[in-house]
């Protein structure tokens, strides 16, 4: 078991430096994504620089739109040159970019949706045949 040095943090400690809660590195841990360096002598997680780059990276990726899916693949791709690890990188960003033009695209089209349906909605009356949440005829059929 390990003391605590300058360069070691307890699970609270280095959560509180990235900002994240103690509960999101258990989680991490859980998920395989991060792992103490150590535990004390009774049984507390221990981090060091390593762990700390890990938590900012996972940071850093998960708010360009990767899942923990894609960040574990990064994670676990195996270690060599850095133009191939580039190459990974640059493999899953291109992918996150055509998924995010898709769900943009998507977006616009529910905006599109949702505008007609505000003009129906403030130019004509609501269907007298029922309740708004017992009938679909107050909405729009989803391929219009």
């Amino acid at each position: 078991m390990l003391m605590m040095t300058a360069q070691k943090r307890s699970i609270g400690q280095l959560a509180a430096e990235i900002g994240l809660n103690s509960s999101a590195l258990r989680f991490y841990e859980t998920e395989g994504l991060l792992q103490p360096d150590d535990r004390t002598a009774s049984g507390y997680r221990v981090y060091g620089p390593r762990a700390e780059h890990r938590l900012r990276f996972l940071k850093r990726a998960q708010s360009l739109g990767l899942t923990l899916a894609e960040i574990k693949l990064l994670i676990e791709s195996p270690r060599g040159r850095r133009d191939v690890e580039a190459s990974t990188l640059r493999g899953a960003v291109a992918s996150k970019i055509t998924e995010t033009r898709a769900s943009i695209a998507r977006l616009r089209s529910v905006v599109s949706k949702l505008e007609r349906l505000e003009a129906v909605l403030v130019h004509h009356a609501p269907p007298d045949c029922c309740h708004l949440g017992d009938c679909a005829c107050w909405l729009p059929e989803p391929n219009e």
